[in-house]
């Protein structure tokens, strides 16, 4: 029985391991209740007056990035990245 428990452990991890390795660089939609609260006032200090509409996420290589879109008040959208540090990583205006 005690084989069996090491072996159902080791089994566990590794498929957990494997799982985190295929979620590496994959986008994912979030709310935008997700988002730092740090990382929106960024966005809203770059782009003043931008109201955000969605939100997603992707880690790769342990840097989280936050790609988020939103509509200036004139009908402008636009697209941004920015990382989990603050730093703005591109800004898109959208055709």
């Amino acid at each position: 029985m005690n084989n069996y428990l090491k072996t159902l452990l080791i089994t566990v991890l590794a498929i957990t391991s494997l799982s985190a390795c295929f979620d590496e660089g994959k986008e994912t939609d979030i709310p935008l209740t997700e988002v730092p609260t740090k990382i929106v006032n960024i966005v809203q200090n770059t782009l003043p007056g931008i109201s955000l509409t969605e939100a997603e996420k992707e880690t790769k290589d342990d840097v989280t990035i936050y790609e988020l879109e939103g509509k200036m008040i004139n009908g402008n959208e636009y697209e941004i990245k920015i990382d989990g540090s603050g730093t703005i990583r591109k800004i898109k205006l959208e055709d």
